[in-house]
């Protein structure tokens, strides 16, 4: 048996926490209701001060605030396909609206959005990943 056998049959043994996607679900989840929640007292202020039309500035904040909100009830309504479309659906809303924030303000050397960047891909995570435990479906 060699080395890499040996380190994929002890991989294979070592238990797995069925939920421990709630240590990415629950702060993402928080950063991300937290900052829509920031953009409501003074939308139209925020939007022309980004140069935004506020029905994006708006629908930006939805997605804000309802993506975190289906990130969380996602979780918690766990086997069955809506849910996993949920989670899905909140991971692209999180990740769409974290890359347009991205692309406006921060376009250039990765510095300054490290948090955005660890935003888009916490979305990304769940956009593809889903709840990840609806039986009889693989991609890969």
């Amino acid at each position: 048996m060699t080395v890499i056998d040996m380190a994929a049959d002890t991989a294979r043994r070592l238990p797995t926490i069925r939920s421990a996607d709630w240590f990415i679900r629950i702060p993402l989840a928080a950063i991300i209701i937290e900052q829509g929640m920031f953009k409501i007292p003074d939308m139209a202020i925020q939007a022309e001060g980004y140069g935004l039309p506020l029905v994006l500035f708006a629908l930006a904040t939805l997605a804000e605030i309802g993506g975190g909100i289906a990130l969380l009830v996602g979780g918690f309504l766990r086997n069955n396909w809506f849910s996993d479309l949920l989670t899905r659906l909140a991971g692209f809303a999180i990740a769409s609206v974290v890359a347009g924030v991205i692309v406006m303000i921060y376009f250039g050397p990765f510095s300054g959005w490290q948090l955005q960047g660890m935003l888009l891909a916490g979305g990304l995570f769940f956009l593809l990943r889903g709840n990840g435990d609806v039986k009889g479906r693989s991609l890969i």
